[in-house]
C-alpha cells in the first residue's frame, strides 16, 4: 500500500482525486457497477441518502484502489517510457499519453498478464468495502431512533459520509463519521459494550467529571457513538481542568489495564479529555525473554511495563524506521518536537518521470492538545493532582466495597489485544502490494510468513503459530489490519483489581513526573529558568556538610536501585536515547546511563577509602552490580552514536576512567574493546558531528587511550574523526560551524555546537595524531570555530546568544548550551596553549554565568554544579573577579541543603545520571575536597591514577572546604 502524493514536484500539486484516478476508475468499473446495482436495495434510505452513500463509497473505492495500484502504474509508466511507447513533445504530454493508454480496455489485459494476483486481490478488497458500506446503510436505516437519542433531536436526512479514512478491520470495515442535517455521530463496526461500560464506570467515580467518554448505542456486534469534536480550551482554568483530567485517566487506566491511548484515541474537547476509542482494556503483561543485561534490567523493564507508562497517554518516543523518534502519546507530540516521518510518495507527478520515493512529511496533527501551543511544563502539576485525586476516589470506593462491582461492569465485554504494532502490518502490507509481489505472489507470501515469524521471535506477545500468521496475511491481502479480540471475564477483572491494590503509587507518581519531564527535555528550547538562590548561605563547617550531603546522595542512589537476584543493579529514569528522552532502565552511556553512575560510585568508593567521604554501606557491591549491567548492556545492545557522552567514545572514556580510579585488571581492556568498534566506516557516516553524540566526541577519549596504552592506532582513529569534521565544516565570514542532524542551522555551545567541535579540533592539533599538515589544518579550523562562537557574543548582554532556531533570543549559562561550556573549553585550551584569546573568553564566561548565578538546579549539565566547576577553574587565572572558593562552596552546599538536589527540568523526578542528575551531585561534592584526586567529566578529563594521595596543597583555584 502506497501513500498518495504528499511530496510531488509538479508545479500545481496533485489533483484532488489523485494522479491515477482515470486508469483506476477504468479498472474498477465492475466494482462501481456492483455498487450501482446494490444501492437500490437500501429501500429504507431516501433517494438522496442513497446517492450520498453511493458517492462516498465510490470515492473510498477510488482512493483505496489508487493506494494499492500506484506503484504498479508507476512501473508501467517507466516501462512504456523506456520502450518509446509514449508519444508527446514534452514530459507532461507523455504523462497524458500514458493515462490514455492505461485507461484503455486492453491495458487491463496487460495488468492481468504481468501481475496475476492483482485483479483478484484488488477486487476482493473492493467488494469488502462495498459490503461494509451497504451494511452501514442498512444499520443506519434501522437505527434512526437510537441515533436521535445520541443527537438529542431527530437527525434529519443524511448529508455526508466519511468512509475508510482509518485502518480497516474484519473484512473492509472501518469507523465512519456520519453527518446528518442536525449533527454527526460515529459508526463503529465492532462491539461497543466496552465503551458503554467505561462511560458508566467514570460516571460513578467522584472527581472524574472531566473524563469524557462518548455516549454509545449498543447493537449486536456494532454501535453508534456521540461525536466529540476537538476544541481548544478557552482559558487557563479550562486548561487546568483538562490536564487534571489527563491525570485522572492515568489513574483509571492504571486500574483497568488500558493501553493504546495515543493521540488519535483521546480528544481535547475543551476542558474534557475524551477517550473516543477504548478497545484495549485489561491488557495483560507479556512474557519477555531475559534481556541478557542482567536480572535487574529485566525487573526494571517489567516494572515499567506495568506502570501508567503503558497507557500510551504519557510522552513516549517510538523507534523503528518509519516512526523513529515520533511521540504518538495523548499528552505528548508537542509542537516543535515531532520529527518528520518517512512515507512512500509520488515524485514528479504529472510528468513521465513520475516515480515512487521515500519522502519525509510532517505528521498529520491530531486533536489531543487543548491549546494551539500547549505548555505542558506549566501544567504537569495538574496531571499529578488529577492522578492523585482520582486514585484516592478509587481507593475510597474500594474501601466502601463498591469498586469490585464497578470493575465487574466490564465482564463479558469484548476488548482488543494489540499483539503486533500497526506499523509492522503497514510495512508488510506495502510489501504484499509491491509489483514484484503481485507478479510472483507465492514468493511474496512466503516472505511475509518469514517476516511475521521473525517479528514474533523479537516482539514478545506477537503470535507465532503458523495458522494465526496465515490469518494475519489473509487480512493484509485484502487491505485489513489484523485484530485480536478477547472477552473480559470475572477472573481477569478481579486479577487487575488485585494488581491495582498492590501498585507502588510512589513509583507511579515518579513515572508520571519522569515521562512529563522527558517531553520537555526533547524541546529545542528550555522553558523559563526560575532562580531560587540559597537563603543566607553559610560557610560554617563546610567539610562536614559536604560529606553529609554526599553520603545522603549516594544512599538515595543505593535505595532507588533495582537489584537483581544475580546482584546486578540498574535504575529507572528519564534517559537520553537515539530518539530523544524516554523513561527506561539506564543505558550504557556516560550522560544519563550506567556509565555515569558507575563513575560516581567508583569515585565515592575511592574517596571513602581515602577518608574524604563518610562510609555508606553497600557501595562496593552496588558498584559491582552496576558494572556488570554496564558491560552486559554494551555487549547486547548496539550503540548507534559515537560521541564522548552518549556514544561509543563515552564508553571508552568511562572504562579508562574506571581503570584510573580502581586499578582493577581488565578495565583498560574493556576500553580498548569499545574503541575497536569506532571503525572508519562509522566515522565517515556520522551525521551527529558534535561532542555529545558525534565524531567530535571521539577525539579526546581516543587521544587519552593512546597515551594510556602506548598504542598509536587510537591516534589514527582520532585523526579520522578530525578529517570527518574537516569535510563537514561550513565556513563563511563568521567562521566555522557544523550542520548537524539535531541542529541543521549550525549552533554554538559545547555539547551540541561549534565550541565543542572547535575544542576537539584544537586538542587534536596539539596531539601527535596525523601529520604536521593535518595538525596545522585542525588548528586553523578550530580557530575558525572560535570565530563563529565569538560572533554570538553580545557585549550588551555580556553573554553568548543561543543560535538555535525558534523562540526568543536567549543567553543561557549551561554547559550544554551556554557560557559554562564555552568557558570550560577556553580554560582548558588556555592552560594547554597559553593563547590569550582563550584567556579572554574564559574570563568573560565567569561573569556570564554569574548573571543568573546559583539557584536554578543542581546538575553538571545545566545547573549550579556546572557553574561551580567553571568558577573553580577560573579562580587561578589572573583577572578573575568572581566569588571566593568559600563563598561558592557555601552557596552550593546551602542551596542543596535547603532545596534538596534539584535535577534541572527533572525537578522532583528521580534522575541518577551523571550530567543531569544525582550522580553529578555526588561527583562534584567529592571534587570539592582540596585533596580529591578527581577530574571533571565536563571536559572528558581522566582522573589521576590510583595511588598515594599527594601532600595537601590548596594552590590557586583549589576549594577551601
Amino acid at each position: 500500500m502506497v501513500e498518495p502524493v504528499a511530496a510531488d514536484r509538479s508545479a500545481d500539486g496533485p489533483p484532488p482525486e489523485g494522479w491515477f484516478a482515470a486508469p483506476v476508475d477504468t479498472f474498477a468499473r465492475p466494482l462501481y457497477a456492483t455498487l450501482d446495482d446494490r444501492i437500490p436495495e437500501l429501500t429504507r434510505l431516501g433517494a438522496d441518502e442513497r446517492s450520498v452513500l453511493r458517492e462516498a463509497t465510490r470515492e473510498a473505492l477510488s482512493r483505496t484502489l489508487q493506494l494499492r495500484l500506484n506503484r504498479v502504474l508507476l512501473l508501467e509508466l517507466r516501462a512504456a517510457g523506456l520502450a518509446g511507447e509514449l508519444p508527446g513533445a514534452d514530459s507532461a504530454a507523455r504523462w497524458d499519453a500514458f493515462l490514455r493508454r492505461a485507461s484503455a480496455p486492453a491495458f487491463a489485459e496487460t495488468l492481468d498478464r504481468r501481475y496475476p494476483a492483482l485483479r483478484e486481490r484488488a477486487f476482493a478488497c473492493g467488494r469488502l468495502l462495498i459490503e461494509g458500506a451497504l451494511e452501514l446503510g442498512t444499520r443506519l436505516a434501522a437505527d434512526r431512533e437510537a441515533i436521535a437519542v445520541l443527537l438529542g433531536d431527530d437527525p434529519g436526512p443524511l448529508r455526508a459520509l466519511e468512509l475508510a479514512r482509518g485502518d480497516t478491520h474484519h473484512g473492509g470495515r472501518a469507523v465512519a463519521r456520519i453527518l446528518f442535517e442536525t449533527g454527526s455521530v460515529m459508526y463503529k463496526p465492532r462491539p461497543v459494550e466496552v465503551d458503554a461500560a467505561l462511560r458508566s464506570f467514570v460516571a460513578a467515580v467522584p472527581g472524574a467529571e472531566d473524563l469524557g467518554v462518548p455516549k454509545a448505542v449498543v447493537r449486536d456486534g456494532y454501535g453508534w457513538a456521540e461525536h466529540l469534536g476537538h476544541r481548544y480550551c478557552r482559558d487557563e482554568a479550562e486548561l487546568a481542568r483538562f490536564y487534571r483530567a489527563l491525570g485522572g485517566w492515568l489513574a483509571v487506566m492504571r486500574l483497568l489495564g488500558g493501553t493504546d491511548l495515543h493521540a488519535e484515541n483521546l480528544v481535547a474537547h475543551g476542558p474534557v479529555a475524551a477517550v473516543v476509542d477504548a478497545e484495549a482494556l485489561f491488557t495483560p503483561d507479556v512474557e519477555v525473554p531475559p534481556s541478557g543485561r542482567g536480572d535487574a534490567v529485566d525487573q526494571a523493564a517489567r516494572t515499567i511495563r506495568n506502570t501508567v507508562l503503558r497507557t500510551g497517554i504519557l510522552p513516549l518516543r517510538t523507534d523503528g524506521y518509519a516512526l523513529a523518534g515520533v511521540d504518538l502519546s495523548a499528552a505528548g507530540g508537542l509542537p516543535g518536537q515531532q520529527p518528520q516521518i518517512r512515507v512512500p510518495v509520488i515524485a514528479d507527478g504529472g510528468l513521465d518521470t513520475a516515480r515512487m520515493e521515500v519522502g519525509v512529511v510532517d505528521l498529520p496533527p491530531a486533536g489531543n492538545h487543548p491549546s494551539p501551543e500547549p505548555v505542558l511544563i506549566r501544567h504537569w502539576g495538574q496531571v499529578l493532582t488529577g492522578f492523585d485525586g482520582v486514585t484516592e476516589a478509587l481507593a475510597k470506593l474500594d474501601t466502601d466495597g463498591e469498586l469490585s462491582t464497578l470493575v465487574g461492569m466490564f465482564d463479558g465485554c469484548q476488548v482488543r489485544r494489540i499483539r503486533r504494532p500497526t506499523q509492522t502490518y503497514t510495512d508488510i502490507g506495502r510489501m504484499l502490494w509491491h509489483p514484484a509481489s503481485l507478479h510472483d505472489p507465492d514468493a511474496a507470501l512466503e516472505r511475509a510468513r518469514d517476516i511475521l515469524h521473525r517479528n514474533a521471535l523479537a516482539a514478545p506477545g506477537a503470535p507465532r503459530e503458523p495458522a494465526v500468521i496465515d490469518g494475519e496475511i489473509a487480512d493484509l491481502l485484502v487491505g485489513d489490519v489484523p485484530v485480536f479480540g478477547e472477552r473480559v471475564d470475572k477472573q481477569r477483572s478481579a486479577a487487575f483489581l488485585a494488581g491495582w491494590r498492590q501498585a507502588d503509587l510512589a513509583r507511579e507518581r515518579d513515572t508520571i513526573r519522569s515521562a512529563l519531564v522527558g517531553a520537555y527535555l526533547n524541546e529545542r528550547q528550555l522553558p523559563d529558568r526560575v532562580r531560587t538562590p540559597a537563603l543566607s548561605p553559610s560557610a560554617d563547617d563546610l567539610d562536614r556538610r559536604r560529606r553529609t550531603l554526599a553520603a545522603a546522595a549516594v544512599e538515595t542512589i543505593r535505595a532507588a536501585a533495582v537489584r537483581g537476584t544475580d546482584a546486578t543493579a540498574t535504575w529507572i529514569s528519564p534517559v537520553l536515547t537515539d530518539y530523544g528522552w524516554a523513561v527506561r532502565p539506564l543505558g550504557a552511556d556516560l550522560y544519563t546511563g550506567q556509565g555515569g553512575v558507575a563513575l560516581a560510585l567508583a569515585e565515592y568508593l575511592r574517596e571513602q577509602r581515602a577518608g574524604r567521604a563518610d562510609p555508606v554501606a553497600g557501595v562496593e557491591s552496588l558498584l559491582a552490580g552496576t558494572l556488570e549491567v554496564l558491560a552486559a548492556t554494551e555487549d547486547t545492545t548496539p550503540t548507534r552514536q559515537l560521541g564522548g557522552f552518549t556514544g561509543l567514545a563515552s564508553q571508552v572514556w568511562t572504562w579508562a576512567s574506571l581503570h584510573r580510579l580502581l586499578g582493577t585488571p581488565g578495565l583498560l581492556d574493556r576500553a580498548r574493546a569499545r574503541a575497536a568498534l569506532l571503525t572508519p566506516e562509522l566515522i565517515a557516516e556520522d551525521r551527529a558531528l558534535d561532542v555529545l553524540g558525534g565524531v567530535a566526541g571521539v577525539v579526546v577519549p581516543l587521544l587519552d587511550l593512546a597515551e594510556l596504552t602506548g598504542q598509536e592506532q587510537w591516534l589514527d582513529v582520532a585523526a579520522g574523526a578530525g578529517r570527518r569534521l574537516e569535510r563537514t565544516a561550513v565556513v563563511d565570514a563568521r567562521g566555522a560551524r557544523w550542520s548537524t542532524v539535531m541542529f541543521p542551522e549550525g549552533i554554538g555551545g559545547f555539547a551540541h555546537g561549534t565550541t565543542g567541535v572547535g575544542w576537539a579540533l584544537t586538542r587534536l592539533a596539539l596531539s601527535p595524531a596525523g601529520s604536521t599538515a593535518d595538525r596545522r589544518r585542525w588548528h586553523e579550523l578550530g580557530s575558525l570555530a572560535h570565530d563563529f562562537e565569538e560572533s554570538l557574543y553580545s557585549p550588551r548582554e555580556r553573554a553568548w546568544a543561543d543560535a538555535r532556531v525558534g523562540g526568543d533570543i536567549d543567553h543561557p549559562t549551561a554547559w550544554c548550551h551556554g557560557s559554562t561550556g564555552i568557558g570550560l573549553a577556553a580554560v582548558d585550551l588556555h592552560e594547554r596553549t597559553g593563547d590569550p584569546r582563550h584567556l579572554d573568553t574564559a574570563l568573560r564566561a565567569g561573569p556570564a554565568g554569574l548573571r543568573e548565578g546559583f539557584g536554578w538546579s543542581h546538575t553538571l549539565c545545566h545547573g549550579d554544579l556546572g557553574l561551580w566547576e567553571i568558577l573553580h577553574r577560573l579562580r587561578g587565572l589572573k583577572g578573575y573577579e568572581g566569588p571566593s572558593a568559600m563563598e561558592a562552596d557555601a552557596e552550593l552546599l546551602t542551596g542543596i541543603e535547603q532545596r534538596g538536589p534539584v535535577g534541572g527540568l527533572a525537578k522532583e523526578a528521580f534522575a541518577p545520571g551523571l550530567l543531569p542528575g544525582l550522580s553529578g551531585v555526588v561527583h562534584q561534592l567529592l571534587r570539592m575536597h582540596p585533596d580529591a584526586r578527581l577530574s571533571s567529566p565536563l571536559l572528558l578529563a581522566l582522573p589521576p591514577a590510583a595511588g598515594p594521595d599527594p601532600d595537601p596543597d590548596l594552590g590557586p583555584g583549589r576549594s577551601s572546604v
